[in-house]
């Protein structure tokens, strides 16, 4: 009987550990995961809290950060594209593609009205760094259509659960993931998943680091860190800068002692900087580059060109008067 009784105890034990490797192996593949307390958090996030801690971040930070409700687990958070070129043909190159829903009228009268309604801070912005009203106002535009689309992301949160994704569960849900999207055979599989362990290592140091960097901006965003809100890829502001951006180039650009991305003047001479600071120069090529940097997408920076251009000849059909004197109406 002591014998039977050992046996059941072994077995519930061993069914216990097994429920318990799934819900770890499955638990991140589900949307429902709930944190409800600090303790959970820290249990969850314990992979990033000892990654942080010994870059010197300050426990009662971390501490902040999880008691905050903006501090949860998000499933779109974890989830890596890694593709194979011969897979995926997004990927195959196209030098003269842009970005369709852009190429329109309305983007085009947008810009123009902006710049016109700000012109003296583009014109300052110009002088200064050289560039164009129209570069800018057109990458603003393509940002957030100042300000207007700003996302609604706690960039924080996005960052916490990033840093997660180089963690072994994770590297195997998203192979997973992958690999049933592309339906791939033994060889791609193998392929698939050395680029997802790089990729994935990569991923969870940009977000470790993004971390520290708003660890250290904490004293000097016009915002709380827990507050900032941006794109799922923990972008923020009108201009979309990631924290260390902003901590490299953000700008002051009305002189009030703060540099604030959600304000048109700082966001404005902040992204001039960013193109300036990255080899914006006289030439196509170096201006391209410099584009480039803020956007590592060739048809990103086909599309600021592009719009560019269609302001500048809109502009020129329709008005014979310096743009300062113009008065428009939209």
């Amino acid at each position: 009987m002591k014998n039977l009784r050992n046996i059941l105890v072994f077995f519930i034990l061993l069914l216990l550990m097994l429920s318990s490797a799934v819900i770890s192996t499955n638990k991140f593949a589900l949307s429902t995961l709930k944190l409800t307390g600090v303790d959970e958090k820290y249990e969850f996030f314990k992979p990033v809290i000892h990654k942080l801690i010994k870059k010197g971040v300050d426990s009662a930070y971390i501490h902040q950060l999880l008691s905050d409700s903006s501090i949860y687990f998000n499933e779109k958070y974890v989830q890596l594209n890694v593709s194979l070129a011969k897979k995926d043909t997004s990927l195959q190159p196209d030098t003269n593609k842009i970005l369709s829903q852009f190429a329109n009228e309305f983007s085009t009268l947008q810009i123009t009205k902006f710049v016109h309604e700000n012109y003296e801070i583009f014109d300052r912005m110009e002088q200064r760094f050289s560039i164009p009203k129209n570069i800018v106002a057109s990458l603003l535009w393509v940002e957030t259509k100042f300000g207007n689309y700003l996302g609604n992301h706690y960039i924080a949160n996005v960052y916490f659960n990033q840093a997660l994704v180089d963690e072994p569960q994770f590297i195997d849900y998203n192979f997973k993931r992958l690999k049933n999207k592309y339906n791939l055979d033994k060889e791609e599989s193998a392929e698939l998943k050395k680029l997802l362990i790089v990729r994935s290592k990569s991923k969870a140091n940009m977000a470790l680091n993004e971390l520290v960097t708003l660890y250290h901006l904490q004293n000097k965003l016009p915002y709380r860190t827990t507050e900032i809100k941006g794109s799922y890829a923990g972008a923020f502001g009108i201009s979309q800068f990631l924290p260390s951006s902003y901590a490299k180039w953000a700008i002051d650009g009305n002189d009030d002692g703060k540099i604030d991305l959600y304000n048109i003047d700082d966001a404005i001479f902040s992204a001039a900087n960013y193109l300036s600071k990255h080899g914006w120069g006289p030439d196509l090529h170096t201006q391209r580059k410099a584009v480039y940097a803020y956007n590592h997408s060739t048809a990103y920076v086909n599309t600021i060109f592009y719009l560019s251009e269609r302001v500048q000849d809109y502009q020129a059909k329709l008005f014979f008067l310096p743009l300062k004197f113009q008065v428009l109406t939209f």
